[in-house]
């Protein structure tokens, strides 16, 4: 049970209780949208790679619960930034600038801006779901989840 009443707005728990403050729930989902929508510059499922990678160190249950990060990706891209995201999770203040740096081996400077604000982002709302507690995905919601990033429009090249 999450420790605080849901309201009547939003589809899962935590948009339920960002819901009692409408505005929130609007400014999140606007930015979910902008860091999903047509003009993102990374694909979908290096996105995903990342959020399952934070999801495991973040104590959200229900994010945990959405799937277990791929054991080693091949595309030399996600295993970057699932290496990058990882570093975060354990201690983001001892990010380097050599970290930091090495991220434009791979990346452009936007796809550099929109993977650090998709791993702040994930990171901020995985901990939300942690402070509310947050309940492990139903099947439902496993499957409406995997559909729903299935469908996500691929970065423009």
């Amino acid at each position: 049970m999450p420790r605080i009443p849901l309201s009547d707005l939003g589809h899962t728990t935590a948009d339920r209780i960002l819901g009692h403050r409408p505005e929130l729930l609007d400014a999140w989902e606007t930015l979910r949208q902008a860091l999903v929508g047509p003009s993102s510059t990374l694909s979908p499922g290096l996105k995903e790679e990342v959020r399952r990678t934070l999801a495991q160190r973040t104590g959200c249950r229900y994010c945990a619960s959405l799937g277990k990060p791929t054991v080693s990706p091949r595309d030399q891209e996600v295993s970057l930034a699932v290496a990058f995201a990882a570093a975060v999770a354990v201690e983001h203040t001892a990010i380097s600038d050599a970290e930091i740096e090495a991220l434009f081996d791979e990346f452009t400077t936007p796809q550099v801006v929109e993977l650090v604000t998709w791993i702040s982002f994930e990171y901020a709302g995985q901990m939300l779901g942690s402070l509310i507690g947050d309940e492990p995905a139903t099947a439902d919601e496993r499957e409406a989840f995997a559909a729903w990033v299935a469908r996500l429009p691929q970065p423009r090249p």
